[in-house]
């Protein structure tokens, strides 16, 4: 796929389906001072859905699905290159009813287009 195209058509997503989150950054459970909070736009997919296939392709049967009650995160890595995310970080949906926070569960930074976290309830 051509690279304009592809940017294109991340862009065109992000526009429908991007919202507003903070990023708080933890480790061991506590505040951590080595990265900073931040508020950013980015894709988040939750809800009452069926089971989403969240394996990477690794043909990883026993973590081939999330619960309903997570998600995923799809943060574009050119429009947010400094965002660090680390497993059991949090992040807070701004956008939603109540803020909802979600925990990181796992993070796949394996492509150079997207960082793709699998959330958990927090």
């Amino acid at each position: 796929m051509d690279c304009a195209l592809r940017e294109e058509l991340m862009e065109a997503v992000d526009d429908v389906w991007a919202e507003t989150l903070r990023h708080l950054p933890l480790s061991s459970g506590q505040e951590d001072l080595t990265r900073e909070k931040v508020e950013f736009a980015a894709v988040v997919r939750t809800g009452d859905r069926e089971t989403e296939t969240m394996n990477f392709g690794r043909g990883n049967n026993a973590r081939s699905g999330i619960a309903a009650a997570g998600g995923h995160l799809r943060i574009d890595r050119s429009v947010h290159p400094d965002i660090e995310v680390r497993k059991g970080d949090k992040f807070v949906a701004l956008d939603r009813a109540g803020e909802p926070a979600f925990e990181v569960l796992t993070v796949d930074d394996r492509s150079h287009l997207r960082l793709i976290c699998e959330l958990g309830d927090a």
